[in-house]
């Protein structure tokens, strides 16, 4: 019985330990606030939600690795040029919320297994110079979505 109380402290106190290291960890690869216009969220074995309220949206991204994040950038203004994000979900969730008035172009790639769902508007319902946002997203075993609806 004393073996495997050890045994179960011993595992509770190493999950303890990775959890506190993730933590860390992401806060200090974490890059910008809600109004920069150029930002890096890492998530490791937590969730966060991010809303971006940027004045002029250049760059973005955001690693997941067996957690869950939300994206919201319907308060954000992209810069004239267009802006580029760079997602990457690992076991993970992924959720982005953009304005249904932007050109969202996605390239994803998909490994091992699990889901891409991209709901925006398409392009030819768009008027010509509408604001573009580039998407390039990596998933891996896990599940992301990029949409224009607020729907969990």
């Amino acid at each position: 019985m004393r073996t495997l109380l050890k045994l179960a402290l011993f595992f509770i106190a190493s999950a303890a330990a990775a959890r506190i290291s993730a933590f860390v960890i992401s806060r200090q690869l974490d890059e910008g606030s809600e109004a920069s216009d150029e930002f890096r969220r890492v998530v490791i074995l937590d969730g966060t939600e991010f809303i971006s309220q940027a004045g002029g949206l250049r760059s973005g991204e955001v690693c997941v690795v067996l957690g869950g994040a939300q994206l919201d950038l319907r308060e954000t203004t992209l810069d004239p040029g267009g802006a580029t994000l760079v997602l990457k979900n690992t076991l993970g969730g992924l959720q982005v919320l953009v304005r249904d008035d932007w050109a969202v172009m996605v390239e994803d790639e998909i490994i091992g297994g699990g889901g891409v769902e991209i709901d925006v508007t398409p392009a030819e319902d768009l008027p010509e110079g509408a604001p573009q946002l580039h998407i390039s997203l990596l998933t891996r075993m896990a599940g992301s979505t990029i949409t224009t609806k607020d729907e969990c």
